[in-house]
């Protein structure tokens, strides 16, 4: 049951990630690839297009299959799952019931708006607009809960929103990121191109790094109560840790590509050969990414130390 929660919950972070991130990309790198009859990017809108169907897909699919982890736990197993009474209770008498509803109609609205036929504009706007609904609600649901209806309970909340969405904006982009290098490599003018759209990915994911390091700061205060200390005798502290570890080497990655091989192509009297490299520096980004994502679905549903 618990590796099946993990596998739900690590599956479920990652399609909404990219949800988040994935349309988002194209509103900072370049909004004029997402104007009217646009002759630019086509390759990459397309494969973003096909990317946010499976990850609406995926995420419907594991957000219910989570809620029904959840409401098995709670109750008698998964044959609570067809008792009227038992959801009837769950919705209606807990307070996860109406955050559960809102995320099943987030959830619905998501997999509707990847097949409607919409221009691209609008349909990423709605795309970002659900999967931020679907991060915040997330807070309701997990340790960040534990605050109550108090002006901490709200902070908790708040703090764990920004964690989130600045995580999101940052892991959900890469893959929109590869396939921008992907295609520019085909493009006569690579190098302007690559340097252009680096640049302006490396600003946001400062930003959101930013972000990221101050509310994960205090997010563990909240947890540990101030006393940092608990961090290395607890399983909480050791899988915190991991996680910490793991984004410190993305940290790294992001600081050598914006730092160091950045400057270099745009010294190089041809940078076209470089970006190989960047992109398999920035498939190695994602990869850990993807690792830090497992780790927080473990971390989500492991006590905080006392």
């Amino acid at each position: 049951m618990m590796v099946l929660l993990v596998a739900t919950r690590w599956i479920y972070f990652a399609a909404v990630f990219v949800i988040f991130g994935a349309p988002l990309f194209w509103f900072y790198a370049d909004q004029e690839a997402l104007a009217p009859h646009a002759k630019i990017w086509q390759r990459s809108l397309a494969a973003t297009r096909r990317l946010l169907r499976i990850a609406a897909l995926l995420a419907a699919v594991t957000g219910i299959a989570w809620l029904a982890e959840i409401l098995a736990g709670m109750a008698d197993g998964f044959s609570s799952l067809v008792d009227p009474e038992t959801l009837r209770l769950f919705f209606f008498g807990t307070q996860f019931g109406p955050v559960s509803i809102a995320r099943l109609a987030l959830l619905l609205a998501t997999a509707i708006v990847a097949f409607l036929p919409l221009s691209d504009r609008a349909r990423f706007s709605s795309f970002i607009a659900t999967a931020t609904a679907l991060l915040m609600t997330q807070a309701w649901l997990g340790h960040a809960a534990e605050g109550g209806a108090t002006a901490y309970g709200a902070l908790m909340i708040a703090v764990y929103a920004i964690h989130a969405l600045a995580a999101a904006a940052w892991v959900g982009g890469l893959p929109m990121l590869l396939f921008a290098l992907a295609e520019i490599a085909h493009d006569g003018d690579a190098k302007a191109r690559t340097l252009t759209i680096l640049s302006r990915f490396s600003l946001m994911a400062t930003l959101a790094v930013t972000f990221i390091l101050v509310s994960g700061i205090a997010n563990t205060a909240f947890r540990v109560a101030g006393s940092f200390d608990k961090l290395f005798w607890t399983g909480y502290g050791a899988i915190l840790l991991t996680k910490l570890g793991a984004v410190a080497l993305m940290l790294a990655l992001a600081y050598f590509n914006r730092f160091v091989a950045i400057p270099q192509m745009r010294l190089s009297p041809k940078g076209e050969e470089r970006i190989g490299g960047l992109r398999a520096s920035i498939a190695v980004e994602l990869a850990l990414g993807i690792i830090v994502l497992g780790v927080a679905a473990i971390l989500g549903i492991t006590a905080p130390p006392q």
